[in-house]
């Protein structure tokens, strides 16, 4: 049921009312109540998982750990990340920074994630004016003042994967000191009754307020005065109209500023026309196979509902695996042979893409959701829009040199693509003394939020000390990506991007538990869930044998 202005207004004020007590809460408590709210996760999670599989219409069982891992588990981890910086707020460590490339190592930070993570690693990278201390100093948000005023703050919550809402109520609560106003999208607005367990430890003492909403709903929420912040993940769409009241065009989008209707602060996170570069070197066969399952989950993960779900395939015109991978790429999409398009319109848009020749549909006619490909040279627009489907693009991109590629990749992604939100770069020995100069040419000058060597982009989301947001300076008028980062959990006030490296093929023998192709993920995810929320070392066996077995 929708809420009446009526009930808005009433759920606004009781905000109001507790918001002091909430900005004045000592830092024991909190904590208290976030593992309250870790143990609720815990008793629910496994109706969560399955709520959310069965509304997706989820057709097999491996595919349910996407909703494990994008749901209940990022969400304590997440928690147990901000716990960690609440106790210890000042605790940024100097050998972890490394002041010539100015990057701060945040992950793994313990010896249980290298296991659970293997190879895995994670950096934030600064502004080249920042030092150390500016950095340690500039942290924290709202927690380094003392003389804070009581904030609301409006959550307008994306519809695709379960966990982005609350991890980004629990990133305003957390840095900002914020009450929070979480208004669920239609699309997934069935895990009201979970999310309303979930936080009942802030709900019972009105620091938070869940509810669902339809457009109405959510237009008088954008317009109340009662809010001092707003944050939305979805289309930059959206945005404008959330900020303009219209869609722009485009002329009023290169314009160097814009009147805005609604000047009210506002945080986003918009999606992205994701990139994945395929650095050119000497690839066996079963190497350029594992590169196309990491591509073909990059599109399919989250049925290609995902901000950060691979687009355009950028591969080196020439090359002589270009063809060989672009046909692995096919085989995998054939082979995992359907999915359910369950967000609203999506299955339309797929029509309308079947009825243009330039497409190619590789799985059987009579599946769902047709799985499309075409050189992204005959559809030019979705260079410029999500097509937020299972449709994916090649590009090919003229080079001379292998420092001449990256060079024309980095030009291509940063000035044709829509977004910025991440990119993957697929680099065989990008540790080796002779490509570093390559490696660091492509860290620095992708301006992207989130840069992935030799691995999904999204990854990025799941780790809760990388910031997940466009990179810095998108304008308002033209948002791109959005502004501002979420998760973020060492409240890190500038970070530039955050970085991921990972081998090229983590493993000759099984697929890593994400990848699509990895019919065991349900049962991997679900166990790694428990054992994250109860530290037990009877659920890490069963995590263990999970993998195996």
């Amino acid at each position: 049921m929708n809420p009446s202005k009526i009930d808005i207004d009433r759920n606004i004020s009781k905000l109001r009312v507790n918001s002091s007590e909430f900005l004045n809460l000592d830092t024991n408590t909190l904590i208290n109540l976030l593992e309250q709210t870790i143990d609720n996760i815990k008793t629910i999670s496994l109706y969560w998982a399955t709520i959310s599989s069965e509304k997706k219409g989820i057709l097999s069982k491996s595919k349910e750990g996407e909703e494990w891992i994008g749901g209940p588990f990022a969400t304590i981890y997440a928690i147990q990340y901000f716990i960690e910086y609440l106790k210890k707020p000042n605790s940024l460590d100097l050998t972890n920074f490394d002041d010539s490339k100015k990057r701060y190592k945040v992950f793994p930070t313990k010896n249980i994630e290298k296991l659970l993570f293997p190879f895995i690693e994670g950096e934030v990278r600064f502004p080249k004016n920042m030092s150390f201390d500016q950095i340690s100093q500039y942290r924290g948000f709202s927690n380094r003042f003392s003389n804070n005023k009581p904030k609301l703050t409006l959550i307008l919550g994306a519809g695709n994967v379960s966990s982005i809402p609350v991890l980004d109520a629990l990133f305003h609560m957390i840095a900002h000191k914020s009450s929070i106003y979480l208004k669920l999208n239609p699309v997934n607005d069935y895990l009201l009754p979970v999310f309303t367990q979930v936080f009942d430890p802030f709900i019972s003492r009105g620091y938070m307020i869940i509810s669902k909403g339809d457009l109405k709903a959510s237009e008088y929420l954008t317009e109340h005065e009662g809010f001092q912040q707003m944050h939305l993940t979805g289309s930059n769409f959206t945005y404008e109209n959330i900020v303009y009241g219209r869609t722009l065009t485009e002329k009023e989008r290169k314009l160097k500023s814009l009147t805005k209707t609604n000047k009210k602060p506002i945080t986003s996170e918009l999606g992205n026309v994701t990139p994945i570069i395929i650095h050119p070197g000497n690839w066996s066969y079963s190497e350029i196979k594992h590169q196309a399952k990491k591509i073909v989950t990059a599109k399919l993960n989250n049925s290609g509902f995902n901000c950060i779900a691979a687009q355009v395939i950028v591969f080196p015109k020439g090359w002589k695996h270009t063809n060989k991978l672009k046909s692995q790429i096919k085989y995998y999409l054939n082979k995992i042979g359907d999915t359910t398009s369950y967000y609203p319109g999506a299955n339309n848009n797929l029509n309308e893409l079947l009825e243009n020749n330039n497409y190619e549909q590789i799985n059987n006619i009579s599946c769902s959701s047709p799985f499309l490909v075409t050189d992204l040279d005959l559809d030019k627009e979705y260079g410029n829009k999500e097509v937020w489907s299972t449709a994916l693009y090649f590009k090919e991109i003229q080079y001379s040199s292998y420092e001449n590629f990256c060079s024309n990749a980095i030009e291509y992604v940063n000035n044709e693509l829509w977004g910025n939100l991440g990119v993957t770069v697929l680099f065989k020995n990008y540790k080796n003394k002779t490509n570093h100069s390559i490696l660091e040419k492509y860290i620095e000058d992708l301006e992207y939020g989130t840069v992935a060597i030799n691995e999904w982009a999204a990854l990025g989301f799941v780790i809760p000390s990388l910031p997940w947001g466009g990179y810095p300076g998108n304008k308002d008028n033209d948002i791109q990506s959005g502004q501002g980062y979420v998760h973020n959990s060492l409240l890190f006030e500038s970070p530039q991007k955050g970085i991921l490296y990972s081998k090229f093929r983590l493993s000759r023998l099984i697929d890593p538990p994400w990848f699509v192709t990895n019919k065991k993920a349900h049962r991997i995810f679900k166990n790694l869930t428990y054992y994250q929320a109860t530290n037990s070392k009877i659920n890490l066996i069963k995590l263990m044998f999970s993998t195996l077995i």
